[in-house]
């Protein structure tokens, strides 16, 4: 896989996100996926990390992930962006994030999303 195409699947994957097409994020990660956002628990397998997408997804009106930065390691894609939620109460706020994904055979195979999430609930 080279760089572009691991970056297109990681850009794709948050077009996706933004848009809410859940099938089409479950469609890229492994049947093994492992995912984690934030502080929340680790979740494994591709019906947990649907049903835990669903569950974040629902609690904000909606997200568009605004991409800095893109670098890849081995079979490792690193994404620094600024993530813009629209909250349930309609507020707006802006959160610095970075990612980690572990890719395998053309999937994410591990998704690890470090950022404190905490000024979209307050």
């Amino acid at each position: 896989m080279s760089h572009s195409t691991e970056f297109y699947l990681v850009r794709r994957m948050f077009a996706a996100f933004d848009a809410k097409e859940v099938s089409a994020l479950a469609d890229v990660v492994t049947d093994d996926v492992r995912l984690r956002l934030g502080n929340a628990p680790m979740v494994e397998g591709k019906s947990a990390f649907v049903a835990a997408v669903n569950a974040f997804l629902g609690s904000v009106t909606g997200t568009r992930h605004e991409f800095l930065n893109l670098w890849r390691a081995g079979h490792t894609v690193v994404a620094e962006f600024d993530v813009h939620y629209t909250r349930l109460d309609g507020g707006k706020v802006t959160l610095p994030c970075c990612n980690v994904f572990h890719l395998r055979d053309g999937l994410v195979s591990e998704y690890r999303s470090y950022m404190d999430a905490t000024p979209v609930y307050e």
